[in-house]
């Protein structure tokens, strides 16, 4: 499914209304058909390359529900910011920058990277900065670049038409993802106030409802308070001495009902920042294998 935004700027619809493993992605007719992200729709991807023609790849950033149709685009240049590019370019890297490398979840990871989505490394054409100007054709979009989701996650400001690309800055109910090795919270509330305070006629985010209309300075505050539930949660859970065991399998951020391990490393990747911010403040300790609340 495509929306036309614009005549120039379409959102392609990713399956299960963009929820992961799939995303959406934008589509600019101009300058021989630019795909932002490539982790949509596979049929729709083709029909694009077929018919209007896709010359440029420009990838928001390196997770993998966002390159896993990136494969049916062999001859495409790929962009992404200079900070993420590494990730795109090595699987080693990309393991790294996710958390998931010389661990328990490694090897699952490395075998849902090959057969899932699948995992290519693509050398990056142009690595853009926060700021550039980047020209398809007669469209122009500004680069803003907000880590925090990914250390350079890409957002896209197109100012002429009043959109603004947020990517995986993505107002869902679940709330923020900030888990990535080189990223932190603090820096992911930054950014998401940076992106709101744009004031863009439209925002288009990459996964569950695409378009949204106006501003959305009272989304972004709500989207960033799933952030102090779950310290509180944590915060509650840690009044008596809890092991790294138990605070993953307690789910305090993905909630329980599924075993699946990605939720897992997802739940551990979330809380650890967490826990790094109250001991870093004197709020928390980790004594004989433990984690607690200090009085």
């Amino acid at each position: 499914m495509i929306t036309r935004l614009t005549d120039g700027i379409w959102v392609v619809h990713g399956g299960k209304n963009g929820r992961y493993p799939y995303s959406h992605s934008l589509y600019l007719r101009d300058g021989g058909g630019v795909l932002v992200d490539a982790g949509s729709d596979p049929e729709e991807i083709e029909r694009l390359r077929d018919g209007e023609g896709i010359s440029t790849v420009v990838m928001t950033h390196y997770h993998e529900d966002h390159f896993t149709y990136i494969s049916l685009l062999p001859d495409a240049e790929v962009w992404a910011s200079a900070a993420d590019a590494p990730a795109l370019e090595s699987l080693e890297t990309l393991l790294a920058f996710q958390a998931a490398l010389g661990n328990e979840w490694e090897a699952r990871y490395r075998k849902l990277l090959a057969e899932k989505f699948p995992f290519a490394p693509r050398k990056v054409a142009r690595r853009v900065s926060d700021g550039e100007e980047m020209r398809f054709g007669k469209t122009a979009a500004i680069a803003v670049v907000a880590p925090g989701h990914s250390p350079g996650h890409l957002c896209l400001l197109f100012p002429k038409e009043g959109i603004l690309f947020l990517g995986d800055y993505d107002l869902t109910a679940f709330g923020p993802w900030y888990g990535d090795a080189p990223c932190g919270i603090e820096q992911f509330r930054g950014s998401a106030r940076r992106l709101a305070a744009i004031g863009a006629d439209t925002c288009v985010v990459s996964h569950e409802g695409p378009v949204h209309p106006g501003p959305v300075t009272g989304k972004v505050e709500e989207y960033l308070s799933a952030i102090d539930r779950r310290e509180e949660a944590l915060r509650g859970f840690l009044r008596e001495p809890r092991t790294r065991e138990e605070i993953i399998s307690r789910r305090l951020v993905c909630g329980r009902g599924n075993d699946w391990w990605w939720l897992d490393y997802a739940e551990w990747s979330l809380v650890s920042k967490h826990l790094e911010g109250m001991i870093l403040c004197g709020e928390a300790t980790f004594e004989g294998g433990r984690y607690l609340l200090l009085p």
